[in-house]
């Protein structure tokens, strides 16, 4: 029994050693990170700024790839690229603006017709489309000029047999090129931006700066991360003492400290969710506290839980209430709910009152995603909770239309 307790106590103090060295470990890692994210040169991505969590579509896409490629130089880039063994005018080239006949972007020269098909994002194909398209060249072109750049995101894709049938393969040919955002529109861009002077091409230089930066984010493959990225591997492979052992060794030494991080995140995930909790209790008590104090119990709020806190109403003999509370959101929500109806079963009097609070000029927004029972609801910075709680609160208690229960 006893070598069975001491068992368990030296176990049990073995992970907690190896715990305490994968977080001494992580702080020195995260340490070196915030040093060398503070070292590097400004950096600002305004597209991903602008789109927030969207991405650019397919057609946006193929509109920034036209207006690049109005400039001539660009456009003899591009082609030289993608197109080496080709031989045309280079004063013979247009560009027709993109979504004409539903090709996503086209290049004309002298001596060929380039379908350019974008799938940067993935989106699925149409039935016979680049059938369709070829056939809209050969209306003007011999088949031996017609060429298909099909690009993909960060692989090269083939058009499947339900976009291209295998007829219009075999008639194309080797003139189907297939290539990829990630490994070759990127590579282009960066090379003709080294070309370009500032002096020169201020806004040329400046766009393909703002595109190169937003595709480079979009696949992770920025050249500064990449230098960051190597310091910060070359810290961990000394730090875990990985240079001179065998590669299995380096792969279970690695294997255990990533399950040391599950570990310490799982824990790490209990503890903040807990003390985030903690916290929207606390500030719904203190607003709470500080809404009774400013109201002197006129009207008297209460407390349905320590979640919530609001008074109760009637508008038109319907009951409501004007509450603050938290949902998932980060931020704390006002607003008024029906507590018997909801805005399908009683809509005439929930739009007269969602009416009298939105134009009452009191600066009033109702969210788009709110549920039914609500009349009017929008979150609201903790800064300000207190004082939107306070003018909702004297616009039903100044209304004769409204009775403060």
């Amino acid at each position: 029994m006893n070598d069975n307790f001491s068992f368990i106590l030296q176990f049990s103090h073995t992970i907690e050693q190896s715990l305490k060295a994968t977080l001494e470990i992580c702080y020195k890692v995260s340490s070196l990170y915030k040093e060398e994210l503070l070292a590097l040169p400004f950096s600002i991505d305004m597209l991903s700024e602008a789109l927030r969590s969207e991405s650019l579509k397919e057609t946006a896409h193929c509109r920034i790839l036209h207006r690049i490629l109005q400039n001539k130089d660009m456009q003899n880039s591009f082609i030289q690229y993608f197109m080496p063994n080709l031989d045309y005018a280079t004063d013979s080239v247009s560009i027709p603006y993109p979504d004409k006949h539903r090709i996503d972007l086209t290049i004309k020269g002298d001596t060929f017709f380039l379908i350019i098909e974008n799938k940067i994002n993935g989106a699925s194909e149409q039935r016979k489309q680049i059938d369709r398209y070829v056939r809209i060249a050969q209306q003007t072109y011999p088949n031996e000029q017609i060429y298909v750049l099909y690009l993909g995101g960060e692989t090269n894709i083939f058009p499947s047999e339900n976009a291209m049938s295998l007829n219009m393969r075999q008639l194309i040919n080797d003139r189907i090129i297939c290539k990829n955002y990630k490994d070759d529109i990127i590579t282009w861009i960066a090379h003709a931006y080294k070309q370009i002077e500032f002096r020169d091409q201020p806004f040329l230089k400046s766009t393909l700066l703002l595109y190169k930066t937003y595709l480079e984010n979009k696949y992770n493959i920025n050249n500064q991360d990449k230098a960051m990225n190597n310091k910060l591997d070359k810290t961990l492979v000394e730090m875990l003492g990985l240079k001179d052992i065998s590669l299995d060794e380096k792969i279970s030494v690695i294997q255990d400290q990533i399950d040391n991080i599950d570990k310490i995140r799982e824990r790490l995930s209990y503890m903040l969710q807990d003390y985030e909790d903690k916290l929207i209790i606390q500030n719904i008590k203190d607003w709470y506290d500080k809404c009774t104090t400013i109201l002197s119990n006129n009207p008297i709020l209460t407390m349905e839980d320590n979640m919530e806190f609001g008074f109760n109403f009637a508008y038109r003999n319907l009951s409501f209430r004007c509450c603050v509370s938290f949902d998932d959101n980060e931020e704390p929500y006002w607003g008024i709910k029906g507590l018997t109806e909801d805005i399908y079963s009683r809509p005439k009097i929930f739009e007269a009152l969602q009416k009298m609070v939105l134009q009452s000029n009191k600066g009033f927004h109702n969210h788009e995603y709110n549920t039914k029972e609500w009349v009017v609801s929008d979150y609201e910075k903790k800064e300000f909770i207190v004082d939107k709680f306070m003018s909702l609160t004297h616009l039903i208690c100044g209304s004769e239309s409204c009775t403060v229960e």
